[in-house]
């Protein structure tokens, strides 16, 4: 309730040009040198700096948290238990940082999600100090791992389906259609565990108390039942608005509206400034509770110059 506000799609639609600025000065390089791993040199790069610009986080607390977002990420996915916590504890002494920094140049609630955070009363009291930092630590890395994923993902589809990559690129205003798809068959989050607090049988399965259970719901998403041919890509999918790809209800994403923008940008400007992308390199996946591609190397060609034309064009959608 004091987060989504500032995450709705008006508050959200003056990022655009932060945002598109964002992808040129990362890509361009990449391009430029022809190859990169688009996850390790792109994808993990792109929301933490968007992040940083929401979270209106100071240039100086900005560089140290892009490092550390990234190495939690490989970390976590390398599951080795030492560098996962210590960068943990950097982000909650990062979110510390900035809530100090709010308490000592206090900005407006209505734009700023920390003080938003440090603002907000229930029943009357302040929110637990503990609780503003774990939130505050939250964000910092929430919208960071998903967009990285899922970029790989929609690279690896596209340099595997060469018609559909030019399609898009022949016909831009079918690029958030097309996300709406990827986001279905390549749901960065598969799925969560949880642990039973009582007996309970489910479809003829026995669960007992205590036992953990993993909650595989992204498959719903390529229900047989629901979606016609649901392995395939199909764009425009009639009933595409009943995707799980960011939740249902009071578990929604909140920040599926930043989600969604930064997205449909990045995948914009790339396709924007290339004429062909293709995988070079192997695929490494990611581990639960992630579903998608971690890592992978993938050749840029740019495009062949026009005359009168530069010759990296810039998306003018």
């Amino acid at each position: 309730s004091v987060l989504n506000p500032l995450l709705s799609q008006q508050r959200i639609a003056v990022l655009e040009p932060t945002i598109r600025r964002l992808c040129v000065e990362l890509l361009a390089p990449l391009i430029g040198q022809g190859e990169c791993d688009i996850c390790e040199d792109f994808s993990s790069r792109l929301p933490v700096h968007v992040f940083a610009e929401w979270m209106r986080i100071p240039n100086d607390m900005a560089a140290p948290l892009r490092q550390a977002g990234r190495a939690f990420h490989v970390a976590v996915q390398s599951n080795i238990d030492s560098v996962v916590k210590e960068t943990s504890l950097a982000l909650y002494a990062m979110a510390r940082e900035l809530i100090a920094l709010r308490k000592r140049e206090p900005m407006d609630p209505q734009v700023d999600p920390t003080a938003a955070l440090l603002a907000a009363r229930h029943d009357g009291e302040a929110l637990p100090e503990e609780l503003i930092i774990g939130c505050v630590r939250q964000v910092l890395v929430v919208g960071i791992i998903a967009p990285t994923v899922l970029i790989g993902s929609i690279g690896v589809h596209l340099s595997r389906d060469q018609a559909l990559q030019q399609q898009l690129r022949a016909n831009p205003q079918l690029i958030p259609a097309a996300l709406e798809e990827f986001l279905r068959l390549y749901t960065p989050y598969r799925g969560f565990a949880r642990t039973a607090n009582r007996d309970v049988h489910i479809h003829g399965c026995p669960i007992r108390a205590g036992e953990p259970i993993a909650l595989n719901y992204a498959s719903a998403n390529r229900d047989a039942a629901v979606f016609e041919r649901p392995d395939e890509f199909i764009l425009n999918r009639p009933n595409i608005s009943q995707s799980l790809a960011f939740g249902r209800g009071p578990h929604h994403c909140p920040g599926m509206a930043l989600a969604r923008l930064e997205l449909t940008v990045a995948l914009q400007e790339l396709l924007a400034r290339t004429s062909r992308i293709e995988v070079s390199g192997p695929i490494t996946a990611t581990r639960m509770p992630e579903l998608g591609v971690l890592s992978v190397r993938m050749r840029f060609t740019p495009p062949a110059p026009k005359a009168g034309e530069p010759a990296s064009p810039v998306w003018a959608g």
